[in-house]
């Protein structure tokens, strides 16, 4: 109105009906501050989402600076000293101010202050907008987007920093969380973890929300040692159970680094590197963080490669994949009482490559869909093969989280069963412990069709996880598979909790009337060590490593060899 004083002094109007009518057309919070008295008085909205005690609100400045951001309480008190001092009238300066939901959320706050003839304070009004509402900040979270990232990247770099890096996030399975639940839970998962993360980062530090689970950290002027310790104070508060509304979850966090003016001098660069050292963590198992070194690049080529050769080796009726089966023997007298079919890959174009890289590529792809088809159809067929050598054999098969969220999964099962005619006591599939505990309600449905077919489920790598001795009780599982990790320490007098906790699991197990076989049992005190605790049944190199169909044939059923307690 500075431009068109005359016409704005003629102009008469009703102060209050002004004031109402400004309030109820906008979202914004809008407050007047007389400053003769140091009262203001502010819109409905702005009570009602911030801790403020009325309509009317003595000493307001300071009131709501002490809901400000600790990191941006200087930058606004600084400008609310600019004005007093005269040295400028206006107010404009973007915080996070925390709302009555104890959450941060960005805003700019944009006001004026008017001053009578002796140059005296006599009012300020103002307008406080959530800056969500003009496209810089996430709803979801509350946090500003990846353009603000790359601005922020970008100022750093201009003003020629070349210390700190990026740290980008990832939330692990996070899909997982909506397939449990709903979107919305996944929604008020993401803010919780924003929320809280925020309160994790050193001075300077920001963070960002990136599509979909990930997020972004700027870490100026600091060492990749202290970017390596804030990831690890976020790894320690994910790894544990959270909870909303009564909720519980759990989501573990994977991340990668590249460091500014290092790595690279350009925004873009950086977040390539570093999305390229998130993909290694998650590839190296997830829940892990990875500094990106130039080499990534190249095992980033060699995936690609790996998945070109996958899909090429599954569409081809699965070429140069092959089935092998590690014996499962009874704990008393160590008879064979079944085997694990497990998938191997032999391309020769590919080279030496394990189940732990290949099966996660055949995950991400889709592929486990129809090489799992294949698996199930192979182990089936053998394992009705064997009923003629070993009349109480039971095979065992791992599934893929993805084949049982498959609504054809269940299905199939059946018709194998017919096909080969099998019968259910035969077979037992195994899923990794963590989705028994994350997944549950999500895979009820499937766990319910296939007890009703009397197919039995394992728990497989149990301890490795999120479970506890209490939820057994409740899980469907027919049999649990303790892994290697609490066998390798079984006699270690350091390690005696692995003993005990060894014990406990298989006698609460038996006691809900599940069975318990021990995994990875390499050497013979570990062997004595299971035996004593009364497994039901023990898996591993000690026994036999996998081996293929006809050399399995051969060691336990045409006299070249066998199990028994002269191994002991």
């Amino acid at each position: 109105m500075d431009r068109y004083p005359e016409e704005a002094a003629s102009f008469q109007i009703d102060g209050q009906a002004f004031y109402e009518a400004i309030v109820n057309s906008t979202e914004d919070y809008i407050y007047i501050i007389d400053m003769r008295t140091d009262e203001a008085l502010i819109s409905e909205n702005m009570l009602q989402d911030f801790e403020l005690p009325g309509i009317l609100v003595p000493g307001l400045v300071p009131l709501w600076g002490e809901l400000i951001h600790d990191k941006d309480k200087k930058r606004y008190f600084d400008s609310v000293d600019d004005m007093l001092s005269g040295l400028t009238d206006k107010h404009n300066v973007e915080y996070q101010v925390r709302n009555r939901n104890n959450e941060y959320v960005w805003v700019v706050c944009r006001g004026l202050l008017k001053r009578d003839e002796h140059d005296n304070p006599v009012s300020f009004a103002g307008v406080v907008t959530p800056i969500g509402s003009k496209g810089k900040i996430d709803r979801t979270t509350g946090l500003f987007t990846e353009d603000k990232c790359k601005e922020r990247v970008e100022d750093l770099l201009e003003q020629g920093n070349r210390g700190g890096g990026l740290l980008l996030l990832g939330l692990d399975d996070f899909k997982q969380i909506n397939n449990l639940k709903d979107h919305i839970f996944g929604d008020l998962v993401l803010r919780q973890m924003a929320q809280n993360i925020q309160q994790m980062l050193p001075p300077k530090s920001e963070i960002f929300r990136f599509d979909g689970d990930e997020f972004a950290i700027v870490c100026p002027d600091i060492s990749l040692d202290d970017i390596e310790e804030l990831y690890e104070s976020i790894h320690l508060y994910a790894n544990a159970e959270h909870e909303i509304d009564g909720i519980s979850y759990f989501c573990s966090i994977s991340g990668g680094i590249s460091v500014i003016g290092e790595d690279a001098d350009n925004y873009l660069d950086l977040l390539k590197f570093a999305a390229s050292a998130l993909d290694a963590s998650k590839k190296k198992g997830k829940n892990t963080c990875t500094v990106f070194f130039p080499d990534l690049l190249q095992s980033e080529l060699r995936m690609m490669e790996l998945n070109r050769l996958l899909q090429r080796c599954v569409m081809d009726g699965m070429k140069d994949f092959v089935l092998v089966y590690q014996p499962l023997v009874s704990s008393n007298g160590l008879k064979l009482t079944g085997a694990e079919a497990l998938l191997r890959w032999n391309c020769p174009s590919a080279g030496p490559i394990g189940p732990a890289q290949f099966i996660p590529l055949l995950e991400n792809s889709g592929l486990i869909i129809q090489a799992g088809k294949w698996i199930l159809d192979q182990a089936f067929c053998t394992c009705s093969r064997w009923l003629s050598n070993c009349p109480g054999f039971i095979m065992h098969i791992n599934v893929s989280y993805l084949q049982f969220i498959d609504k054809d999964f269940v299905p199939f099962v059946e018709q194998l069963l017919d096909t080969y005619r099998l019968d259910a006591r035969h077979i037992v599939l195994e899923l990794t412990e963590s989705y028994f505990v994350t997944d549950m309600p999500a895979l009820q449905d499937t766990f319910q069709r296939l007890r009703d077919l009397h197919i039995r489920i394992a728990m497989d790598d149990f301890g490795t996880g999120y479970s506890s001795l209490g939820m057994l009780s409740q899980t469907p599982a027919d049999i649990v598979k303790i892994d290697r990790v609490f066998i390798s320490y079984i006699n270690d007098s350091e390690h005696v909790f692995n003993h005990s906790f060894i014990g406990a699991v298989i006698k609460l197990c038996h006691s809900v009337g599940i069975s318990v076989c021990v995994e990875g049992v390499e050497y013979i005190d570990e062997l004595k060590a299971v035996c004593s605790l009364e497994a039901d049944s023990i898996q591993g190199f000690y026994i036999s490593r996998p081996i293929p169909a006809q050399q399995f044939e051969e060691k336990y059923w045409k006299g070249s060899g066998g199990v028994g307690y002269d191994r002991i």
